[in-house]
């Protein structure tokens, strides 16, 4: 049986009704990951503690290089899976991991994309869209996702 397609925020609005141009900023959710933190957590649990938290997607972006890169990339969408769950609200209660998963633009900016619990609250609290931001400084993963 193979996961249902995620979509990304324009996606899940084409299904939708119209909505208003210009509604603004309607919420923002912000997160901060220790990057140690979470290395020394996935090298406890390994491979299971990986398919809980990422797609197969993400786990691939965040391979390839070095182990302080992949704890940082992780560390990241970490971040941000939970600054985009805050930024859904009430609405975003009961999302597992895997329903929101951090893509990459072709620009390199983070895309998130929703399936299941997350794609319905996304429609049930009508944002028009929802932008996110990703940074890593001093140790630390910081999200930020603002949704119109």
């Amino acid at each position: 049986m193979s996961a249902p397609e995620a979509l990304t925020a324009a996606e899940v609005l084409t299904a939708g009704a119209a909505l208003p141009a210009s509604l603004g900023v309607r919420a923002v959710g912000i997160d901060v990951v220790d990057v140690e933190r979470l290395r020394a957590m996935v090298e406890r649990r390994g491979q299971r503690l990986l398919d809980r938290l990422f797609t197969v997607h993400e786990q691939a972006l965040c391979e390839g290089r070095s182990a302080r890169y992949r704890a940082s990339c992780m560390a990241g969408r970490i971040a941000a899976k939970e600054a985009v769950r805050k930024a859904l609200g009430g609405y975003g209660e009961g999302c597992g991991w895997l329903d929101v998963e951090i893509c990459r633009e072709a620009s390199g900016a983070p895309l998130p994309r929703f399936r299941g619990r997350a794609e319905e609250a996304f429609r049930l609290a009508s944002y028009s869209g929802l932008h996110l931001s990703i940074t890593h400084e001093a140790g630390v993963a910081i999200a930020i996702a603002v949704a119109d």
